[in-house]
């Protein structure tokens, strides 16, 4: 196993969230297949069936960003609750966002928002645990084990297979999402980092198929991954899944998905040139590749004012990057004709607190949070739910993230009361709770 150290950021806790990404060296080419190939043959047998299933991708914001500077503003509260910014109209008549949404607002008719999601879960660990997987953590953090898969693992085990020498789930900047858990490392996240380099492996052109030494090297590899894995006889076609490694690195579908550079110059300033516009162009370029579902975490939006920054970061720095990816993404969609085709929602893992604070920050508030979605089926143009007029807590249409969490799936045709079993061999729903949102459908 080689181990490749990965990103750096810290949260108010002032724990390192560095991650240590293990990860299957397949001879000195240094091509990375985190036991991503190992249950494809098994994986086949659990598709979803559909020739052209729906697509997602995910924009999470890491550390939980604030519902007044963003989707949920409250300018008849008092200043210390409203906060220094104001709401600004949308294109959908009778909503309002925040002003440091600018672009967002202007294409407001193409998606839509949810301002009564909450939780009881105030912890960066255990409130992304739940966002990630639907199922409640134990602790606030990492202390207890949760041993449920995020939801991009159970998209890829249920599409099965890689289209086009795509993996089915991929994430970038490369980072964890939460994990494969029980279903295992075969349906574990392809990361990526934000200049389109995969992680521990590199994708060129020109690359010789010689440096990866040769095919009995891989084999014996492939091997020892299925004698540590599952004892299911997933390794039945050994020829099959040496083809699927050399196909990530020759077909050209594949190698050029990750080359951002052959985009006009005119979408990738669009986008941005900031890591959120690289991120969000290179996850679209992806699915339109075969992926399944890409991951895109977005900025670092923990603001204390004591860590991290204050609500004036938040404005600042954080949104203006989201705004325009987001945006772009959003509309390149709609204009691509792949807005039916793909799902994309964004959220954290909580909201921040009514009142500012004396470091002129916002705490965490899993009590009230906002989340939007666009394309995959979704109606656009609409809000569902609301909170009170200061932003505490849902007065309307209350609902969980399992509730968000059943809409994808419901949207990506998955059948969230669908099963596997865990390393005890108990069966575990995708889904326990939650129901889709029916004013979305």
């Amino acid at each position: 196993m080689l181990t490749i150290l990965g990103q750096n950021g810290r949260y108010c806790d002032g724990l390192s969230r560095r991650t240590f990404l293990q990860v299957g060296a397949l001879a000195s080419g240094g091509l990375t297949l985190p036991g991503l190939l190992a249950g494809r043959a098994a994986a086949a047998s659990s598709g979803s069936g559909s020739k052209n299933p729906r697509s997602a991708i995910l924009v999470f914001l890491a550390g939980g960003p604030s519902q007044y500077e963003t989707f949920d503003p409250k300018p008849t509260a008092p200043r210390d609750i409203r906060g220094p910014y104001g709401p600004i109209s949308t294109k959908v008549p009778g909503l309002q966002i925040c002003e440091t949404l600018p672009h967002l607002a202007k294409i407001a008719d193409q998606w839509s928002l949810i301002r009564s999601v909450a939780h009881d879960n105030s912890g960066h660990g255990g409130g992304a645990r739940f966002v990630q997987t639907g199922y409640k953590s134990a602790s606030l953090e990492d202390e207890l084990p949760h041993d449920y898969p995020a939801v991009g693992s159970i998209i890829a085990k249920v599409r099965g297979p890689m289209r086009g020498g795509m993996p089915t789930y991929m994430h970038l900047p490369n980072g964890g999402d939460g994990g494969p858990k029980f279903l295992g490392q075969a349906y574990d996240a392809f990361d990526v980092y934000s200049n389109g380099r995969p992680v521990g492996m590199q994708l060129s052109p020109t690359i010789k198929l010689n440096r990866l030494e040769d095919r009995r090297a891989l084999r014996e590899q492939l091997d020892r991954m299925a004698r540590l894995g599952d004892a299911k006889p997933v390794m039945d076609s050994i020829d099959d899944l040496d083809r699927q490694a050399f196909e990530m690195i020759s077909a050209s579908t594949a190698r050029e998905a990750f080359d951002a550079d052959k985009e006009a110059p005119v979408t990738r300033e669009k986008y941005g040139t900031h890591e959120a516009g690289k991120c969000l162009l290179l996850a679209r370029r992806f699915i339109e590749a075969g992926a399944g579902i890409v991951t895109v975490r977005i900025g670092s939006w923990d603001q204390h004012g004591n860590a991290g920054g204050t609500v004036n970061d938040t404005a600042t720095v954080q949104c203006p990057p989201l705004d325009q990816a987001l945006a772009a993404l959003i509309s390149d969609l709609n204009e691509r004709g792949l807005s039916d085709d793909v799902l994309v929602w964004c959220w954290g893992e909580f909201g921040r607190t009514p009142r500012i604070n004396k470091s002129v920050g916002r705490d965490h508030w899993p009590q009230a949070m906002s989340v939007l979605m666009a394309g995959g089926g979704i109606q656009p143009g609409r809000v569902v739910g609301a909170t009170n007029n200061k932003g505490e807590h849902p007065v309307d249409k209350a609902l969980s993230p399992t509730d968000v969490l059943a809409t994808v799936y419901h949207q990506l045709g998955i059948d969230y009361s669908q099963q596997f079993l865990n390393g005890a061999g108990r069966p575990i729903s995708i889904l326990a709770t939650g129901e889709p949102i029916r004013e979305l459908l």
